[in-house]
């Protein structure tokens, strides 16, 4: 050792922790054990106390408030004082880059907090030992050269004091035999390899038996032949290990990590620390080195870093892994014009169904079952991996063309179609796949992830089970869609919306009874907005709850200010379309009666229209706020009813009052008798369970003839006016309008 150099009783230790509670434990255990214990709070003053009395160990805290340990570690490897102190660094973090970065810096073990006092104490055991054994290699070598040179200026002096210069030097050959023998013994007990070479005659001075442990050759072999020492060299190691030795003669130590192979062909890891030793004219005399085997902690090191970079679950690359690659594939693509790759994004479809109904346990031997289809299916040159939750790519490397890509997403959907066993659970699975090809303008892997990730929701909305190619289309789509997102979350505190009134009309008198609020957005640059448009956006992103708020609310204060102008057309109700979502919110029902209260309308006069995937999705729950409503005396209603979810049996469990007849049944029905039918089968069924029907869509009179004959109650459309703005509305109402002749119709029929 250069600078730092230890006695053979030296036990004393700088622990470093910003934790008071911590200091204190390990103080106590460690000075209960018989060391000398310092403590430093911080990183500065670790330092400090360091460099002014250098300890034999420091144990040494990852996160503080000043210098964290890396730093601290960094700074006492910098320094001649401190540099050869062993670190112990103590961390409560199992992060993988946190502990490679540890050894990096030059620690030499890395313990986890909460500690063990046990693991604590052998490590620190160790670490000391070893640094007693070199402290007292370096002290004997220092002791041995200053007797002799003791003795050979006495014998030099004077001839008269032969004799006891004799007895002198058997005595201190002696004592060297007996400094030998101890380190001998001391160096024999070391589990690291200790060597010395003389660079003058090219031979092995000496060679500890941990050779055996090590290389699992005797120390007799290298002794015999020096050169063996290189040979064991694993051969992609050589050329590394050789610019070492030049480094060692330039700056007189060196410290260098390579792999050896022993005869059985085991490779292990090896740190080699090699000095130059010199006499008093500066001429190599000596090079000493000591060798310890790291094989297990580079193991350990390649599974943190495998394990980064690999699906838990699956085993797959995970998203870390595949951007490396799309990025090297990205930088290939830029070097050579005629590469081509392309990536898959693949979401499975339904896969929430599987964990809600199954479990967890059969989601995730689901997504192994997959992640084992997918590997089989693609060339052992593409990279497949798992990107997060049920999402999965893959990077076509070096295809052709867009073929290439496509006859693979086919294959994909033909192996996905075959159903699958888990734990006695038969499940058919599909997936929408995403294509991305590479191309000239494309700089960013992101840019490449994001257009299949588009193409693959594109394949969603076509239906799922399939794929689709992502074009610049797809691209303005997005782009227009997240502006319609960001336009339509402001638009609520811009006050952009507005109400459209489309009157309901009895068909035995021709009267106005009332309106259906509908929505509409009134955007800055592109005038009005259709619901149709905006109202599946404000349902994804959360915002349907709110906006239907506000149209009930708008809708309640607008009929309260008709009732007051036109007392004469009373009873005159209003019907809201209601999300959902809104039913499903806990404080629904208190929310409609604040809004009751606010705006003075009697319930009795509003209808409050849901569909009927709300009603069988979601029945027990539906059926319990409904029922509150209904005790509020306000009607519901079931919107758009047969539409594609009818089913007649469950009507009965719902507190309903009216059904809405699809305007596709009454816009078909002259020329489809299917579609009479099936409006006179709703209608008698509706008058059976006491309830009014409402027919959507009428436009022309002989439809209106065919529902007064089925016993509609009451009509909505074209033919007798299509949505209106509140000013046109009201002026309608202020003509007392009746759209029919009743007698003259009833003549007819």
């Amino acid at each position: 050792m250069n600078n730092h150099q230890f006695s053979t009783d030296s036990r004393t230790i700088l622990i470093v922790d910003d934790v008071p509670e911590n200091l204190l434990v390990l103080s106590k255990t460690l000075s209960a054990e018989g060391y000398q214990v310092r403590c430093a709070k911080n990183g500065a003053m670790a330092l400090m106390g360091a460099k002014t009395a250098p300890p034999n160990l420091i144990l040494l805290d990852v996160k503080m408030p000043d210098l964290d340990g890396y730093e601290v570690c960094r700074q006492l490897k910098a320094s001649l004082i401190t540099r050869d102190i062993p670190v112990i660094f103590l961390s409560a973090s199992d992060d993988l880059v946190g502990k490679v970065k540890a050894f990096e810096v030059g620690g030499v073990d890395y313990i986890m907090k909460p500690f063990e006092i046990a693991e604590v104490l052998s490590r620190v055991k160790s670490q000391l030992a070893l640094q007693v054994a070199k402290a007292e290699i370096s002290q004997l070598n220092a002791q041995l050269e200053q007797r002799i040179q003791e003795r050979t200026a006495q014998l030099e002096a004077t001839n008269h004091k032969l004799r006891r210069e004799i007895a002198e030097r058997k005595l201190a050959q002696k004592s060297l035999q007996a400094s030998e023998e101890r380190l001998e013994s001391i160096l024999n007990s070391l589990e690291d390899v200790v060597w010395s070479f003389a660079p003058q005659t090219g031979k092995l001075i000496y060679l500890n038996p941990a050779v055996q442990k090590i290389y699992n050759r005797s120390p007799a072999e290298f002794l015999a032949r020096p050169e063996l020492y290189h040979e064991v060299i694993h051969p992609n190691d050589r050329a590394r290990y050789q610019k070492s030795r030049q480094t060692l003669l330039e700056q007189g130590s060196v410290e260098i990590e390579y792999r050896v192979l022993r005869p059985d062909g085991e490779v292990r890891w090896l740190s080699d620390r090699t000095y130059m030793i010199y006499d008093r004219d500066c001429i190599a005399i000596r090079i000493d080195g000591i060798v310890y085997d790291i094989t297990q902690r580079k193991r350990a090191e390649e599974q943190l870093i495998y394990d980064a970079l690999h699906d838990a679950l699956t085993g797959l690359p995970n998203r870390t892994l595949f951007m490396e690659r799309l990025e090297s594939a990205l930088s290939r693509a830029k070097r050579h014009a005629d590469y081509l790759f392309a990536v898959l994004f693949i979401d499975l479809d339904r896969f929430k169904l599987v964990n809600d109904s199954l479990g967890h346990a059969v989601g995730d031997q689901l997504l192994c079952a997959i992640a084992c289809l997918l590997e089989q299916s693609i060339r052992s040159t593409d990279t497949i991996a798992r990107f997060g939750g049920d999402e999965f790519t893959i990077l076509l490397d070096d295809i052709k063309d867009m073929t290439d890509a496509i006859k693979i997403a086919e294959r994909l959907q033909s192996q996905l179609v075959s159903p699958l066993t888990l734990e006695n659970h038969t499940i058919f699975c599909s997936a929408s796949i995403g294509i991305a090809l590479n191309s000239p303008n494309c700089t960013q892997v992101q840019d490449l992830l994001r257009d299949a990730d588009i193409a693959m929701y594109q394949a969603k909305e076509q239906g799922k089970a399939r794929y689709a190619i992502f074009d610049q289309a797809m691209y303005q789509q997005t782009l227009e869609l997240l502006q319609l997102e960001s336009d339509l979350r402001q638009a609520l505190e811009r006050q952009e919306f507005c109400l459209h009134y489309q009157p309901i009309v009895s068909l035995a008198t021709g009267k106005l009874k009332g309106f259906e609020a509908l929505i509409r957005w009134r955007h800055p640059q592109r005038g009005l907005i259709s619901p149709a448009e905006f109202i599946p956006v404000a349902e994804d992103i959360g915002l349907i709850v709110p906006l239907g708020e506000w149209v009930l609310r708008a809708a309640c204060r607008q009929l309260c200010a008709w009732q007051a102008q036109f007392p004469h057309l009373m009873p005159l109700k209003m019907s809201v379309n209601i999300a959902g979502k809104q039913i499903r919110e806990p404080n629904f029902v208190a929310q409609i009666e604040q809004i009751l209260v606010e705006t003075g309308l009697d319930g009795s006069y509003l209808q409050l229209e849901i569909t009927e995937s709300t009603l069988i999705e979601y029945a027990q729950e539906t059926i319990h706020a409904l029922l509150k409503i209904r005790s509020k005396q306000i009607q519901l209603s079931i919107d758009d009813f047969g539409q594609g979810y009818s089913s007649l049996s469950y009507l009965h469990r719902f507190p309903i009052n009216i059904l809405k007849i699809d305007r596709s049944f009454v816009s078909g029905m002259h020329s489809n008798a299917e579609n009479y039918e099936i409006i006179r089968t709703i209608t008698t069924l509706a008058h059976t369970l006491g309830m009014d029907v409402v027919a959507e869509g009428a436009e022309t009179t002989e439809q209106l003839t065919i529902l007064r004959t089925l016993g509609c109650e009451f009509g909505q459309g074209y033919l007798f006016s299509r949505p209106l703005n509140c000013a046109s509305a009201t002026a309608l109402m202020s003509t007392n309008p009746q759209w029919l002749d009743f007698t003259e119709l009833n003549q007819s029929l």
